[in-house]
């Protein structure tokens, strides 16, 4: 009995300086003495921790025993989807396929009387304008979402998604306006006006081109439009281009919410697909944004549904 307290009193010793991905310092450790323990190096060490003082650690200190995982590691998920976005033909054929249905549903509209003027409601970003280089550009480095995002905008380098150009041309010739409904800031405006002008696209201008000035609802603006046209059709890439019931709701809140909508979807709402970033991510983090690279690394492996073959 007594060998069996001792064994699991050192087991539990060892427990408490190894917790988890750490080591725990204790009273007479060195760095030298810690690396033979952990089957580290001294450099890996001093690398893992960003010691300055190799020489200087202190009782209760806390040493990682593995590589900080940074916003770069981060970054590396998103090649798969960055590289499905700019490559496969499939994502191109969703963005034909969306814009040759809306095409259809307007013309069904177009039978129909109307008092008012019609109207489209579209997103910018990844409905309209294509900025996957923007986020591909961050892979490789430790640059996220806000950093660069203004230079690029300004830069005036987004391309169309296929079909949009042409669809809302359609639309501007057969008795209908566009508008642009779109989270970039105010300060973005002349920018996007000038970018979706250079491409061709229909009504960019200041009428048109509603961007977020206070909150980063868009139902106040669609409301806006709905005043004095009949909104045929709202297309974007987010649930909360259709309606604010999504807003900051978990992940089984928004898949429910869409089901109860299902009628809607290819009648009155046009969707695009959208891997890259989303509200759709930021329901996974119960919209902690703030968390740290490995915790939202964690998070979204936690979130997959997984199998796997039985050994």
């Amino acid at each position: 009995m007594k060998k069996l307290l001792v064994i699991f009193a050192i087991l539990l010793s060892i427990s408490l300086l190894f917790a988890g991905e750490y080591y725990i310092v204790q009273k007479g450790d060195t760095l030298s003495k810690i690396a033979k323990e952990t089957g580290l190096t001294v450099e890996e060490l001093v690398k893992y921790n960003n010691l300055k003082n190799p020489d200087l650690i202190i009782v209760g200190q806390r040493l990682r025993l593995t590589p900080q995982y940074t916003q770069k590691d981060l970054n590396e998920q998103l090649v798969m989807a960055a590289l499905w976005y700019q490559n496969a033909g499939e994502a191109r054929a969703i963005a034909y396929q969306a814009y040759n249905f809306a095409k259809i549903l307007y013309d069904m509209d177009l039978k129909e009387e109307s008092t008012l003027k019609r109207a489209v409601i579209v997103d910018v970003d990844e409905t309209v304008l294509d900025n996957s280089p923007y986020d591909a550009g961050t892979i490789d480095t430790n640059n996220a979402y806000p950093i660069g995002w203004n230079e690029w905008c300004e830069a005036k380098l987004a391309t169309p998604i296929p079909g949009a150009l042409e669809f809302l041309n359609y639309v501007a010739k057969n008795n209908g306006e566009v508008f642009y409904i779109t989270n970039r800031s105010d300060s973005l405006k002349k920018a996007t006006i000038e970018n979706l002008k250079n491409l061709g696209f229909p009504f960019a201008d200041e009428k048109h081109v509603l961007t977020k000035s206070t909150t980063s609802d868009k139902e106040p603006r669609r409301k806006m439009v709905a005043e004095n046209y009949r909104i045929v059709l709202l297309i974007g890439d987010n649930l909360n281009d259709f309606s604010s019931v999504f807003r900051h709701k978990t992940t089984s809140e928004r898949n429910e919410l869409v089901d109860e909508m299902k009628d809607k979807w290819g009648t009155k709402f046009i969707i695009l697909p959208n891997p890259i970033y989303g509200d759709w991510e930021g329901a996974v983090y119960n919209y902690n944004w703030g968390m740290s690279p490995e915790e939202k690394s964690k998070v979204r492996k936690e979130n997959l549904i997984r199998w796997r073959p039985q050994k």
